[in-house]
This record gives C-alpha cells, structure tokens and sequence, in this order.
C-alpha cells in the first residue's frame, strides 16, 4: 500500500501537531516557573530554552525527514508485496497464526 500525498501530509501535519503541543506545554511551563529565583530553577530554565529553541528550529527538518522514509518504507513494500504476493500472504497468515496463538493463551 503505497501512501500518496494526501496521507503523508496528513503523517506529517499529526507529527508536527504533536511536536507543537509539547513546545507550547513547554513555553507555558517555562513562564510559569518565571518567578523562581533559586540558582538551579534558573539554570534549569535556561537549559530548557535552549532545548526549545533547538526542538523549533529542528522541527521542519524531522517531519520532513519522517515523512520521506515512510514514503520510502511504503514503495518498497508495495514493490515487494507486487513481485511477491503469495509470499506475502504466507507471512501475513503466519502473523496472524502467531497472534491468534498468543491471544489464545492469554485468556
């Protein structure tokens, strides 16, 4: 199964999503711990904005980067999966083997 744009957007635009929300968790923590004057609080800030900063500006290149090697992963298994379809169903059954078994012991 190939992924075309629209799902490798959608990939990329959930992964940038989630690495936002932990920036701005991060922001409003950092502000909200503004007033502490002990040396370490201070020294714990300034190490968290520096990290921030970094997660900011890295943040274009690894949604960038993830999206392309699983656009990758994608072509190579579908290339894979169209040369040699009945060994993939054979792997497909045996996974399904393995976790029905391991389900069955579960219970």
């Amino acid at each position: 199964m190939a992924i075309n744009n629209e799902s490798a957007k959608e990939i990329r635009d959930n992964l940038a999503g989630g690495l936002k929300s932990v920036i701005q968790d991060t922001e409003e923590l950092l502000d909200a711990t503004d007033n502490q004057s002990e040396d370490r609080y201070k020294l714990a800030r300034e190490k968290l904005k520096l990290a921030l900063q970094t997660a900011k500006s890295e943040l274009p290149k690894v949604t960038k980067k993830a999206v392309e090697k699983s656009k990758h992963a994608a072509y190579v298994t579908d290339e894979y999966v169209g040369d040699n379809p009945w060994k993939a169903v054979g792997v497909a059954a045996a996974i399904g083997l393995l976790v029905g078994v391991v389900i069955g012991r579960g219970k």
